[in-house]
This record gives structure tokens, sequence and C-alpha cells, in this order.
């Protein structure tokens, strides 16, 4: 292994990540809780932002479904906005709606 991937893997382990679910594609991830866009004083929309290892989730697109599991172990559904490298080419940010 690579020191770039063996630094992922202990950034990505499993005491401070959760379980993310896209198919047969199983990995970790962090994910943060809403964000709102609001414009004129209405809320547009309510995005959560995922950062994942671009080697699990790269190819993840609009409208695919996936699933993070929460604290209480419960797998809770969300779809994909946007899926976008980070600068480093290591790792994503996607946003998700949640279904």
């Amino acid at each position: 292994m690579s020191i770039a991937s063996d630094s992922l893997d202990a950034i990505f382990n499993v005491d401070e990540t959760q379980q993310v679910k896209s198919g047969s594609i199983v990995g970790r991830g962090y994910l943060d809780q809403p964000t709102s866009l609001v414009a004129g004083g209405e809320v547009l929309a309510v995005d959560y932002v995922l950062h994942v290892k671009n080697s699990d989730f790269s190819s993840l697109k609009f409208g695919d479904t996936l699933t993070v599991q929460d604290s209480t172990g419960k797998d809770v559904s969300y779809t994909v906005r946007t899926n976008e490298a980070d600068i480093d080419g290591l790792t994503r940010q996607i946003s998700l709606s949640k279904v």
C-alpha cells in the first residue's frame, strides 16, 4: 500500500465514520448535516454533504441513491445531487438530498 492509501484508511476508520452503501459498493464516509440554500427568505433546498474516498464512490451520479448508517445503526436513504472530486483527487464531496 502507498502512504496515501494508508493515510486514507486511517482517516476513514470505523470509529469516526458512517457506513455508506450504494448497490454492491460499501465504504465509509463523513456526513455533514444539512445546509440550507435560502433565497428571498424561502428555503430552496436542504443538502447534506458526504465525504468519501474517491476510490469507493467516484462513479455515483445525479439521481443515484445510497444509504448512510446513522448513529443508531439505521440505514437512511439519500439521492445524489452532485459528486465532485476534492482538490487532492483522493476524496470526494457528494451533495445529497434526503429521500
